[in-house]
């Protein structure tokens, strides 16, 4: 179980994205004090999070209410990634965020930092995505109900985790700007861009793979 959570707390820590982050904060609470910024930062992580974990509950039945496969999720949700990776490496910012219209940008912990920037559609897909991908492993030996409800908790406390790691980034952002350099954290930012696509590829094989080996058994 430890050995899924670390495999569940790496690509969402891939999605969440600090390094590329704490730049669009900083650009985004320019006007603020640095109280005000740590304030912001707080509630957005906080309102980031209690998303996350609802997206992550009612998600899943949502699926199933749908009659969408997990395949058919892997690999719509895989190009999904790929797209926004790519969006990501072509453009100096963040696309959901550059793009939103300067009327929704009232009070930013909420939109744009804690939706779309935080919790956007590649970490929604992401941790939707994870849990249909492990709960297989599970329901052998504690059912279906039971195993698919590990699974959402295991990827509730990894996004928890990387949220927690955010936050404390963002809380001290002027700080590791100043210690680090902002064209470093773009530098990495796009590092962190190429394994996005990288793991959305893997997810679209797997769900292509799957759907070969479902017809072959049909």
């Amino acid at each position: 179980m430890l050995h899924d959570f670390l495999l569940l707390l790496l690509p969402l820590f891939v999605v969440v994205d600090v390094a590329g982050s704490v730049p669009v904060f900083l650009s985004l609470t320019t006007p603020y004090t640095e109280a005000e910024r740590r304030r912001i930062a707080a509630r957005a992580t906080a309102v980031a999070a209690v998303t996350g974990v609802l997206f992550v509950v009612l998600g899943q039945a949502f699926l199933s209410f749908l009659s969408i496969g997990i395949e058919d999720f892997q690999i719509a949700g895989g190009l999904l990634l790929v797209i926004l990776a790519i969006l990501d490496l072509l453009s100096p910012g963040k696309p959901a965020v550059d793009t939103m219209s300067p009327s929704l940008r009232g009070d930013v912990a909420i939109v744009p930092l804690a939706v779309p920037l935080i919790m956007g559609p590649a970490t929604m897909t992401t941790s939707l995505l994870l849990v249909n991908t492990f709960a297989p492993h599970y329901t052998p030996w504690l059912g279906v109900r039971y195993g698919t409800l590990v699974v959402e908790s295991m990827v509730c406390a990894a996004l928890l985790l990387n949220l927690a790691l955010l936050f404390v980034a963002l809380y001290f952002s002027t700080q590791l700007a100043a210690l680090v350099g902002k064209n470093t954290m773009s530098v990495i930012n796009k590092i962190v861009m190429i394994l996005l696509a990288a793991l959305a590829i893997s997810l679209i094989r797997r769900g292509i793979v799957s759907i070969v080996l479902g017809l072959r058994q049909g």
